[in-house]
């Protein structure tokens, strides 16, 4: 009789190695604070809004928020405190059309009346990190003293008819603007798939 031939050992099968898709887009994270601001007047609040791209989107968080009404300490320190919270998660196939956090301080004037004192824009900062940025804020002017009398008499002064107007260049050329303060606002940035879109990110400066 021949003797039987072993039967081939059978081998084990190799787990499959499937490589991820390239990403179809990349995200930018931004948490922070509206912290304070520094203005000759007081009992003021904030609205803030962003502009951004037609690229862009919102897929998490808030994009508008308004603050409490705060006042100045008594003390050295002048500042008002808002330490309004932000946090908000974009997404885009484009760079083009960066975020910008559009910033309105608004105030109670003498006879309680909300009046706008200020506008300002800050563009988000684009690599992963703690910033704090300062932006000064300015307000839209009467083209004349009278017009300046009526406005403080009726207590509608001049307003941008966008809060993102100060966000873009659009007719910006006509608008006549004073400085009223500044505004201190702090962000932490993290973006993802920035690197796999062919974007390269700079070391964070704060």
């Amino acid at each position: 009789m021949e003797p039987k031939e072993d039967a081939p050992e059978e081998k084990p099968e190799r787990e499959k190695v499937t490589m991820p898709d390239k990403p179809s887009c990349f995200y930018v994270t931004v948490n922070g604070q509206v912290e304070s601001g520094e203005f000759a007047v007081d009992d003021l609040y904030v609205r803030y809004c962003f502009s951004f791209g037609s690229d862009w989107s919102v897929v998490d968080g808030v994009e508008t928020g308004l603050t409490q009404v705060a006042r100045k300490a008594p003390g050295p320190d002048k500042s008002v405190v808002w330490n309004y919270p932000i946090d908000i998660s974009f997404k885009s196939i484009n760079a083009f059309g960066w975020p910008r956090l559009c910033v309105s301080v608004y105030g109670l004037d003498a006879f309680g009346r909300d009046v706008i004192r200020g506008y300002a824009s800050i563009l988000i900062p684009c690599s992963n990190g703690e910033y704090q940025r300062t932006a000064q804020v300015y307000v839209p002017v009467p083209s004349s003293l009278w017009q300046r009398l009526m406005c403080w008499v009726q207590g509608t002064y001049p307003e941008f008819y966008d809060p993102t107007f100060v966000a873009k260049s659009e007719n910006r050329e006509v608008a006549r603007v004073a400085p009223t303060g500044f505004v201190k606002v702090k962000f932490s940035i993290e973006t993802k798939f920035m690197a796999e879109m062919g974007y390269r990110q700079l070391d964070a400066a704060s």
